[in-house]
């Protein structure tokens, strides 16, 4: 075989592979109330949008709390908590200072200090979502911080100016107004926990209009 013919033969082959990797790789569905995350199956799931309440004072922090079960978890929720089950454990996430206080529950993770944006009132939104490998999302930003916990899996998340590979057990969170995408690298099914803490005044999420390019560095 000539050089040139192995040369053409290695770009068939790569164009191929890309092709088929093109082909597997799907779109998330929005997250939503009641997703079919909630019934064990594949989604992203709204929790709850809860706004939180005045006086907070930074540095804030996102602490995760594991519970025995719901309802010790539901008897701990305070006004800047949500209590929920996801991937068959009972969560308490809660929005406050550093503390060693876990409600009763067992301390899973600390994410932060969060850099909240400048607002009047905040809410936060907390979500759970289960997704396939190459699975991916449409670019999009938020009114506030973004964190996010991997539970089980990989995962990417793109911006311009890098790209954050997480594994189990690690956390990232994202200043408002970042453009991003995320993406489920790995082989396994993906489970994270994430909240957003936004001005209450907008709307947490918001796709990158039509036909700007917001130049994300690819997760690989």
């Amino acid at each position: 075989m000539t050089t040139h013919t192995a040369c053409s033969a290695i770009a068939v082959m790569a164009l191929s592979a890309l092709t088929a990797n093109m082909a597997t790789a799907q779109l998330m569905p929005t997250c939503v109330e009641n997703s079919p995350e909630r019934r064990g199956e594949l989604g992203c799931s709204i929790i709850e949008n809860k706004l939180l309440p005045d006086g907070l004072k930074e540095p804030l922090f996102w602490h995760i709390d594991r519970f025995d079960s719901a309802e010790r978890a539901r008897m701990t929720v305070s006004a800047a908590g949500v209590a929920f089950d996801a991937v068959g454990t009972s969560w308490l996430m809660t929005i406050e200072a550093q503390t060693s206080d876990h409600h009763g529950g067992r301390h899973v993770a600390q994410v932060g200090p969060l850099q909240l944006p400048r607002a009047a009132k905040y809410s936060m939104q907390v979500m759970s979502a289960a997704f396939t490998p190459r699975m991916y999302s449409v670019a999009h930003h938020h009114s506030g911080v973004e964190a996010v916990y991997v539970i089980e899996g990989e995962a990417c998340y793109e911006t311009p100016t890098r790209a954050f590979k997480l594994r189990k057990g690690q956390r990232l969170a994202l200043p408002g107004g970042t453009p991003m995408r995320a993406v489920v690298t790995g082989s396994r099914l993906r489970y994270v926990l994430a909240v957003i803490v936004y001005d209450a005044a907008q709307l947490p999420t918001m796709r990158m209009e039509e036909g700007t390019d917001p130049k994300l560095t690819a997760c690989r």
